[in-house]
């Protein structure tokens, strides 16, 4: 082996100097990746968010539609016995034709309604 002495420090300089610029080149083609994987990525994130935001926002409205339909409904279920009452009077009664004869039909329920009120009420006078 030949000997090398007065040339080590200067190979192991060497070597370091070339590790340092490979270091060097590495980290600016490593952030030049990273500015072009954000230029990339950025784009399709954006998109994603505005896609999230606006399914957020069929999402309460879907939800306010529901609740307004809750609130339909439960109007609806509340009138709807009245209305099936007052048809089967119109149905009933042989006389009855037309508008007139539902609005006679109704004037009979809420006539037959109060009178039955009327009757609870003195039955709950009488038990206290």
């Amino acid at each position: 082996m030949p000997n090398i002495y007065p040339y080590n420090y200067w190979i192991l300089y060497a070597a370091i100097a070339v590790l340092v610029i490979t270091l060097i080149v590495s980290l600016v083609k490593i952030a030049g990746m990273a500015k072009e994987m954000i230029a990339f990525i950025t784009p399709r994130t954006e998109m994603l968010q505005r896609k999230a935001t606006l399914t957020q926002i069929k999402l309460d409205a879907m939800a306010e539609k529901k609740a307004e339909d809750a609130k339909k409904n439960k109007v609806l279920k509340m009138v709807m016995p009245i209305l099936l009452a007052i048809y089967s009077i119109y149905r009933k009664d042989d006389e009855a034709s037309g508008p007139s004869g539902y609005v006679k039909a109704a004037k009979t329920y809420f006539n037959d309604r109060s009178e039955e009120q009327k009757f609870i009420k003195k039955i709950r006078a009488a038990i206290r």
